[in-house]
């Protein structure tokens, strides 16, 4: 459990939570959230406000129709794979990433009846508790920054909105991919990791320290990151050099943009690349959430299985065409014969 100033918040502003409550009319659970904090919550949640970009697609996962605004908008080509509950809903801003914080009349406005937070070092929770207060909400905060975290934050979330059977079904689905993958793969020993680069940015050349959990998929497929450094800011991409990049010289290229995907494969500067002279680049899939991250969501637990297929098939087979159709079924509520695979792996 991470130390967090939360945990000494004033008794008035639970005292204020439980008389809010009172007022309304409802019967209220008191639920410990993932900083050990004490929430009074009302046992109806139908409108949830996600305070920050990795929430979503959290509550998203358990029940789209909870949510009541976003933070980010989707893109034109994740249409088959969004719900129609979320498709027009207003979006705020944030407290955390990039972008402007959110608008408070607007959010006013949504009515909402309880927010989630992503409790992290980086970010500024005693601003978040005021939310709350202003909004007059309950508010849990949940500890999104490992894939591991995910299916704790699933129960408790499931547990406060009343979805308690799908979050359980889907906490237990990321545990068990977790140690499929885990035993597949765990064993490789140190010296025949396959190493890889993680090429972010329009040119390829941000990347991700070995320890940020932007890019923790490539561990947990069984991949050695060959940035082995220290990550300095919550938003990580560290700038590297060409040369840099080239005197590390991977065997696996991961790279977060379409333009940078098609610079590496068809630049001659990257051409000397062991890589890329091996056609071993991939482009991380992204519909509808990205499956590296930003925001990080459940959508590791199949990139996890995609990259560890792609490292060492031999080790861990696995069907892209059924598994993905499965995954995509399961946790975004779509059809089998509406994912289209080939469109969402992008190519190699």
């Amino acid at each position: 459990m991470h130390d967090s100033p939360l945990l000494s918040r004033p008794r008035r502003t639970l005292l204020a939570s439980a008389l809010l409550l009172a007022g309304l009319g409802v019967q209220a659970a008191e639920l410990t959230d993932m900083t050990g904090r004490q929430v009074q919550v009302p046992d109806r949640i139908d409108r949830v406000f996600a305070v920050a970009p990795p929430v979503v697609p959290l509550v998203y996962a358990i029940d789209p129709g909870k949510l009541v605004t976003l933070n980010f908008p989707f893109k034109p080509e994740d249409a088959p794979y969004v719900s129609p509950a979320v498709k027009d809903l207003p979006i705020v801003g944030r407290y955390t990433g990039e972008g402007l914080p959110p608008n408070p009349e607007l959010l006013a406005s949504t009515h909402p009846q309880l927010s989630i937070a992503w409790d992290m070092p980086f970010i500024d929770a005693k601003q978040v508790e005021q939310t709350f207060q202003n909004l007059g909400t309950p508010g849990l905060f949940v500890h999104l920054e490992h894939l591991a975290d995910y299916p704790a934050a699933l129960e408790l979330v499931g547990k406060a909105i009343g979805e308690e059977a799908r979050a359980t079904l889907l906490a237990n689905d990321i545990r068990a991919r977790m140690q499929r993958v885990s035993e597949a793969v765990g064993s490789v020993p140190e010296a025949e990791r396959k190493r890889v680069y993680f090429a972010e940015g329009p040119e390829g050349l941000f990347t991700e320290c070995n320890d940020s959990f932007h890019a923790e998929v490539i561990e947990l497929a069984g991949g050695d990151n060959v940035m082995h450094c220290e990550t300095k800011a919550m938003c990580g991409r560290d700038k590297v050099s060409l040369d840099q990049v080239a005197t590390l010289d991977p065997d696996v290229i991961l790279v977060d943009q379409p333009k940078a995907f098609q610079t590496i494969k068809t630049d001659a500067a990257w051409s000397g690349l062991r890589a890329v002279r091996e056609g071993q680049v991939y482009l991380v899939p992204s519909k509808p959430f990205n499956w590296m991250g930003r925001p990080p969501s459940f959508m590791r637990a199949v990139a996890m299985e995609w990259f560890a297929n792609v490292l060492y098939p031999e080790r861990f087979r696995w069907d892209a065409e059924t598994e993905i159709k499965d995954f995509y079924s399961l946790y975004l509520g779509v059809k089998p014969e509406v994912v289209d695979v080939p469109a969402i792996l992008g190519g190699k």
